[in-house]
Order: structure tokens, then sequence, then C-alpha cells
């Protein structure tokens, strides 16, 4: 993960630290910045949901992704509790819609 490197900042031979904004670090391992906004974005809801970076850190990202979806799934499942007008199984943002569009 060298664009980690780059983005958290090395000690240069004077003992500064240069930090690259993470436009100037995607291009400077050449991957696209939106690979690394995504990539920013994986690493930080795995470490929301308590993912095991340490005992995966020989997998890929697709791993984490995994995890990751697996614990939004399970957010949402709870969030989803029955309504007074029986409206279960649906988020909150969905019921509102429905009540709107019955009106």
């Amino acid at each position: 993960m060298e664009w980690r490197k780059l983005y958290a900042g090395l000690i240069d031979n004077n003992g500064q630290i240069m930090k690259y904004s993470l436009e100037e670090a995607a291009q400077k391992v050449g991957i696209s910045k939106k690979s690394l906004d995504d990539y920013m974005l994986q690493l930080r809801l795995g470490r929301r949901y308590d993912f095991d970076f340490q005992a995966n850190k020989d997998h890929k990202v697709g791993v984490l992704r995994a995890y990751i979806k697996g614990h939004k799934k399970d957010k949402v499942d709870t969030e989803c509790l029955e309504t007074e007008n029986g409206e279960a199984g649906k988020p909150e943002s969905k019921r509102k819609l429905s009540k709107k569009k019955n009106k």
C-alpha cells in the first residue's frame, strides 16, 4: 500500500514530513483517484465494523468489501422494525417515501 504511505506522510532525507494529497499519491502509484477514494472508504468502514485487518492482511480488498456488505445488511435488517402502520422490512427512508406517495 505505497499510496497510504504517501498520503499519510513520509520522512525525507532532511527529516521533514512530506504528505501528498490523495490525487498526488494516486498519480505517483499509477492508480486512479476514484479507486483510492473507494479504498479509503473501505478502510474507514472496515474500522467502523471492527474488521480484523491483521488476520486478513494477505487478502485482497474483496474480502473487506464482502465483510462490510454483510455488516451493512445486518444494520439495515435491525433498523427495519415494524412501525405502527405495519410497514415492516422497510428502512426509515423508504417508509417516509411510502407515506408521501399514499397521501
